[in-house]
């Protein structure tokens, strides 16, 4: 797949006959995963064209400072899973004040046909582009000098609600992780850098990885059953949300400011296996269940005894997986 980090850098000369959408497609869900599938039924019927995919390389919201209601995934995550819905490319647009003033009229132009030569466009039901979100579908086709063929892909519609992204990032952020699965079509994860931590896992015994979420949206404090493959295996994972309020008396109160991102202080990644140093690696989580809210433990015993109790919780889960 072909990834252009800018419009400066798009090299029309490896496209071939270039079909494209548009939008955030953030969660990359099972609506995104139809929008992505009428891209290529689109493309087939032009001749086998370039399924190009424009995005953003990062959340619109903050970007003019504005409230944001979060991402479920950062963007090396959103290409990875583009790439496996079939783009054939994707076309990273920088967000910021000026592209968001553009006018529609600018945007068509200079998006789709200087940038890109793309005569075919596929937009999602509710796709908006340009100042105020005032370009879709129904501006293009008003003008017909520009060459477009336009069509409009369906919503995708679960248990009669249309899927959004705002509604999965609601499931997640109140714990419902199989209903953000239903809709995902897959295990919600955490995605992110490994980065230093004080080594406080390891000398109680269950060495963890600390990540760096590229993300801002995460389920409920607490510790979740985790898979997550590395080096191409799979292995059982145990992932803690919070604070660790048993050392930190004054982030269990509120205090403190957060390191990782805009909610959480600590995600914390122990690998029931041995895999090695992680520092500085990218890893993708996913998360499964949860096995209990965050407590704080009268002292250091009881808190490893708990663990290893959630060590016994996750053995438990993933025998039964296995067997399945």
């Amino acid at each position: 797949m072909h990834i252009f980090y800018s419009r400066q850098e798009t090299d029309r000369r490896v496209l071939n006959n270039p079909v494209a959408t548009l939008g955030v497609f953030d969660g990359v869900h099972l609506g995104h995963q139809q929008l992505l599938r009428d891209l290529r039924q689109f493309s087939e019927a032009v001749g086998g064209g370039d399924r190009v995919v424009v995005t953003f390389d990062r959340d619109p919201f903050e970007a003019l400072d504005r409230p944001s209601p979060g991402f479920l995934t950062g963007l090396e995550q959103r290409l990875t899973l583009l790439q496996e819905h079939g783009a054939s490319a994707v076309l990273v647009l920088q967000f910021d004040r000026e592209l968001a003033a553009w006018s529609p009229e600018r945007f068509a132009r200079e998006v789709f046909l200087e940038t890109l030569g793309a005569h075919h466009l596929l937009l999602g039901f509710d796709s908006r582009f340009g100042a105020a979100g005032q370009g879709d579908a129904a501006f293009l086709k008003e003008h017909p000098e520009w060459g477009f063929e336009v069509r409009v892909g369906r919503p995708k519609v679960l248990e009669e609600e249309v899927i959004s992204s705002t509604k999965i990032r609601e499931a997640v952020l109140s714990g419902d992780l199989e209903g953000a699965a239903r809709s995902l079509g897959r295990a919600f994860s955490l995605s992110g850098r490994v980065v230093h931590g004080d080594a406080r896992g390891r000398e109680l015994g269950f060495p963890t990885a600390n990540l760096e979420l590229d993300h801002t949206v995460a389920p409920p404090r607490g510790v979740y059953l985790a898979a997550l493959e590395y080096e191409k295996v799979r292995h059982p994972a145990l992932v803690n949300i919070g604070r660790r309020p048993t050392f930190h008396r004054a982030a269990s109160q509120g205090e403190g400011t957060d390191r990782y991102s805009p909610t959480l202080d600590r995600v914390e990644v122990y690998i029931h296996a041995e895999v090695g140093s992680l520092y500085q690696q990218k890893l993708s989580v996913e998360l499964h269940g949860r096995v209990r809210s965050e407590q704080k433990f009268s002292g250091v015993e009881s808190l490893v005894a708990q663990i290893g109790r959630d060590v016994e919780a996750l053995e438990s889960w993933w025998s039964e997986r296995e067997e399945d």
